[in-house]
């Protein structure tokens, strides 16, 4: 099955069980690009985030998801084949990085977890400033995403709230130190935690 119907079936298969198993709202479809480049950027604080998120989207979407999640047999495969990309957390990941620029020059969308771990609080965490190094490498709009309730999928109905795009050009072509990446950083998160209240 090749990347494309691998994840064309995957989409139905989570759309169908969210709908009926588990309760699923999205709100703010309207607010996804039609085409072109974009980095769609949510909180983390369940497994099921990247299933729900990637139903809720009206195109495909390109996780960065841990290196360690290709090395489980038979999931490695079906990641490589829905085109993810695996990323070493421990340290500067140039290669991730490489191909994550090379799906935005392609006009994809590319699914990110700014805070790169789950909040098992549900208190939004620090951006990673690899993600915010992507964002500022390619000036793609990012599309801020608020997930709710995907850490308890079957005793509450989850909620999909997807905000507006928007752009960090303030920071383009600007040489910053890693105190102005925080705050590019935080920004996003400030996005996010809009969608959340």
């Amino acid at each position: 099955m090749n990347g494309n119907l691998t994840y064309k079936f995957g989409h139905f298969i989570f759309s169908t069980f969210f709908r009926f198993a588990t309760g699923w709202d999205v709100e703010g479809r309207e607010n996804i690009p039609e085409d072109g480049p974009v980095i769609v950027a949510a909180n983390h604080i369940s497994n099921w985030d990247p299933p729900v998120l990637g139903s809720s989207l009206t195109r495909p979407v390109h996780y960065i998801a841990k290196k360690e999640l290709f090395e489980v047999p038979v999931l490695g495969d079906i990641l490589n084949h829905m085109g993810m990309i695996p990323i070493n957390r421990g340290k500067p990941d140039r290669n991730a990085i490489r191909e994550a620029l090379n799906i935005l020059k392609n006009g994809e969308v590319l699914g990110v977890f700014p805070e790169g771990t789950r909040s098992k609080t549900g208190k939004l965490r620090r951006a990673k400033l690899g993600i915010v190094m992507i964002a500022l490498r390619f000036k793609a709009p990012i599309l801020p995403v608020g997930l709710s309730n995907t850490n308890q999928p079957f005793k509450s109905r989850m909620k999909v709230k997807i905000g507006k795009p928007f752009t960090l050009d303030e920071y383009y072509d600007q040489k910053l130190d890693k105190k102005e990446m925080r705050e590019v950083g935080a920004k996003i998160m400030g996005e996010i935690k809009l969608l959340l209240e």
